[in-house]
């Protein structure tokens, strides 16, 4: 077996490093300019961000199918040039709302083109390598977003203008270390079905395809949980006290820990012995144990023990989901189990701010922390349910 990691799969991972970067210079802004800048209400906000995570769901599938039919190559192409069209389109024509709205709406849908490609790709090219390609793109994610977000804030601060120069570099930098890669990525073969018998053995088996869904209604009622520290909890904090700098510390600490403690990490996911099943219950079990003490956070520190917690069951989960995404794909499915697994997360993603928002405006935070709990344990008892996680043939 090879254990270093190809140069292809380098080249996925500066990737999608420079492209998390690109867009965490919009993400912490996007309410703020609409709302401060453009002088539209809060509501208009909203409607912008919910068409860009629809319109996210809707390129994680068709990136997922195209890559199964067209070849991934074709896909990374088309993809990557939609999306460095769609940041120039941003840059040039975001001063209005229905600007902002077409060109962050076109970036989703790009943006979410490219994921399913990337992961199918990363699973295809190094399948030796199991999580360890997934857990590299997961944690360059990681890096970009820290470093978008920290020179975002401090480019904002001179022109907020400059965050929409910034995200369209950066996103040519992405795709012309994509297009100097395409030489280093190779389409996997495509099966050849050559009778009905060989075309029947290529159908996903029932325990198979149950396994897929369970494990995308878990990942999706863990994003709903996740995106709570960039909703109700970060309000529910700021009424309890916790000031910006210390919010935004809790960040600094969720991304360090991704970073730096990859190897304790990796350490602990020896004695899983590649059972991902087991490393998605496990997880799953840290998230409950996070979210058990949120609810009686009543200070800075508390919260800083439970974004701790919480964040060690998220590099549990995280790069295991594409994971078992590309062992369970059969020939020629790849890009669509990547693609259902990307569209649980932005499930997730979407609804989890509206329907919380709404529960903590009718019901209170109480009502939220019962939700999120739910959400959990439902998590968990899905990913309980998992039958078999085999490699397809």
């Amino acid at each position: 077996m090879n254990n270093k990691m190809p140069i292809s799969v380098w080249i996925l991972v500066i990737a999608m490093a420079l492209n998390t970067t690109a867009a965490s210079f919009l993400w912490p802004f996007n309410t703020l300019y609409i709302n401060g800048y453009l002088g539209e209400s809060m509501t208009l906000a909203g409607i912008a961000l919910l068409v860009n995570s629809a319109l996210t769901i809707a390129g994680n599938y068709i990136g997922g199918t195209l890559f199964d039919r067209i070849g991934g190559k074709r896909t990374l192409i088309l993809s990557v040039g939609l999306l460095l069209a769609s940041s120039l389109g941003f840059l040039l024509f975001h001063a209005t709302f229905l600007g902002y709205l077409v060109w962050l709406g076109l970036i989703g849908f790009s943006g979410g083109l490219v994921f399913p490609t990337v992961y199918a790709f990363a699973g295809l090219i190094w399948p030796e390598g199991g999580r360890r390609s997934f857990n590299a793109i997961y944690v360059a994610q990681n890096v970009g977003v820290a470093l978008g977000t920290a020179m975002s804030g401090q480019i904002a601060r001179i022109d907020i203008e400059l965050i929409f120069y910034a995200n369209f570099f950066l996103s040519v930098l992405f795709v012309v270390v994509l297009l100097f890669g395409l030489r280093y990525l190779k389409d996997p073969a495509r099966p050849v079905v050559q009778s009905q018998l060989e075309a029947a053995a290529t159908t996903l088996s029932g325990a198979t395809m149950k396994s897929m869904w369970f494990v995308a209604i878990g990942y999706a009622a863990l994003w709903f949980v996740y995106v709570q520290w960039q909703g109700t909890i970060a309000v529910h904090s700021k009424d309890l006290g916790v000031t910006i700098s210390q919010y935004s510390l809790l960040w600094t600490v969720n991304g360090a820990l991704i970073v730096f403690a990859q190897p304790l990490l990796n350490r602990a996911l020896r004695y899983f012995e590649d059972d991902l099943k087991k490393q998605l219950v496990v997880g799953a079990v840290i998230f409950l144990a996070a979210f058990v003490v949120v609810p009686f956070a009543g200070g800075f520190t508390m919260f800083m023990v439970a974004m701790i917690v919480m964040t060690i069951g998220e590099m549990f989960i995280w790069p295991a989901v594409p994971t078992i995404a590309a062992k369970l794909a059969p020939p020629g499915k790849a890009g669509q189990f990547q693609g259902l697994v990307n569209i649980a997360a932005s499930v997730g993603r979407m609804v989890g701010p509206t329907l919380s928002g709404l529960a903590f405006d009718l019901l209170g935070m109480n009502a939220v922390f019962g939700l999120l709990l739910m959400l959990i344990l439902t998590a968990l008892f899905f990913f309980m349910k998992i039958r078999t996680l085999n490699v397809q043939t």
